[in-house]
């Protein structure tokens, strides 16, 4: 396994690896959000503009009969 100790060997300067990485990926996560909010706000109104059926049947009258395919 890789050691997670940093020497100094004649350079004063160390540099650290950036351990903090939601502050790197925190514009990916809100867009990726923002997205899935925009995709399901889309969704809920092409749901709300179908037009439901009917809930009553069409009355027949007992002379006529109806075939169904």
């Amino acid at each position: 396994m890789a050691n997670q100790t940093f020497k100094k060997i004649n350079n004063p300067r160390v540099v650290v690896p950036d351990n903090q990485n939601m502050n790197v990926m925190r514009p990916f996560i809100n867009f990726g959000v923002n997205a899935l909010s925009l995709i399901a706000h889309t969704l809920i109104t092409i749901v709300k503009s179908i037009p439901k059926p009917h809930s009553e049947k069409p009355v027949i009258k007992p002379g006529k009969k109806v075939i169904k395919l």
